[in-house]
């Protein structure tokens, strides 16, 4: 399971400019990989808009490694 410190990774970033405020943990999916690939889907508001991001953060804990590969808005239209 994702520690908390995987998800505050994911919300420290700026994304297109702007500063989303996190809202929840939807789901979480993990994958072992040289370390864990964690794939998050979280709910944050963007300028008082709700919207559903996905998250894919790799970590090595024994490097103390972690990097958010991917972050990006879910399309409301492929979500149905």
């Amino acid at each position: 399971m994702c520690k908390s410190e995987d998800y505050e990774l994911v919300f420290s970033f700026r994304v297109c400019n702007a500063l989303l405020e996190f809202g929840k943990v939807v789901n979480t999916k993990e994958q072992v990989v040289a370390g864990k690939m964690y794939y998050i889907t979280l709910e944050a508001t963007d300028g008082g808009v709700k919207k559903t991001y996905e998250a894919k953060v790799w970590v090595k804990p024994w490097e103390n490694f972690k990097e958010l590969q991917e972050f990006k808005p879910v399309d409301a239209a492929t979500s149905a």
